[in-house]
């Protein structure tokens, strides 16, 4: 009595026998020995799994396709790039630079309060800071538009910079960046005079 299915016979006969053929093909496609045989041997599971195997007209030609078929499917699957291999930046590395709303409600009531300060100065040093902070002129420029001299200017601006400053001080509120950088060149200068 044999133990062989009609498949068996028909894989044997029609399918095995052209191991050689399938082995050249898949060595040809993927250059690894190792991965060849792996090739053939999964095209060989498929084929015996298959239910219409008696339809097959040419178990060769179909055999070398579907081990083609398996290159291309490794092929594709290697090249796709798992998410899991993408580091995700964690939350300390993702900022966002720009000031929250706190800051900046914080920093229009600091200017707001700025201003309202610079117009308590006396009436030349408030036209001297307004026009070397707000309107950026030079010293020679407000010099000339006042009629006054440049160390005049000078001298007005460092008063009443230093007025503004003796108001932060007092109230604790900080100047906005540009007025406090504005502040410190003034000190600076002040002490290196």
């Amino acid at each position: 009595m044999s133990w062989s299915r009609p498949i068996d016979i028909w894989f044997s006969t029609q399918v095995l026998s052209h191991e050689a053929h399938y082995l050249r093909q898949a060595r040809r496609w993927c250059r690894n020995r190792e991965e060849a045989a792996d090739l053939v041997q999964e095209a060989y599971l498929k084929l015996l799994q298959m239910d219409n195997w008696t339809a097959l007209r040419d178990p060769r030609a179909y055999t070398v396709t579907m081990i083609r078929n398996l290159v291309l499917q490794r092929v594709r699957r290697e090249q796709v790039v798992a998410i899991t291999d993408i580091p995700a930046p964690s939350l300390a590395e993702v900022r966002d630079e720009a000031p929250g709303v706190f800051e900046t409600v914080a920093a229009r009531e600091a200017l707001i309060d700025l201003l309202a300060h610079v117009e308590r100065l006396p009436p030349v040093c408030r036209r001297v800071i307004r026009m070397r902070k707000f309107e950026e002129r030079t010293p020679r420029e407000i010099a000339l538009a006042l009629g006054i001299s440049v160390s005049t200017v000078e001298t007005h601006l460092a008063r009443g910079m230093q007025q503004l400053m003796n108001w932060r001080r007092i109230s604790q509120v900080p100047m906005p960046p540009r007025e406090a950088a504005a502040s410190n060149e003034i000190a600076d200068a002040e002490m290196q005079a």
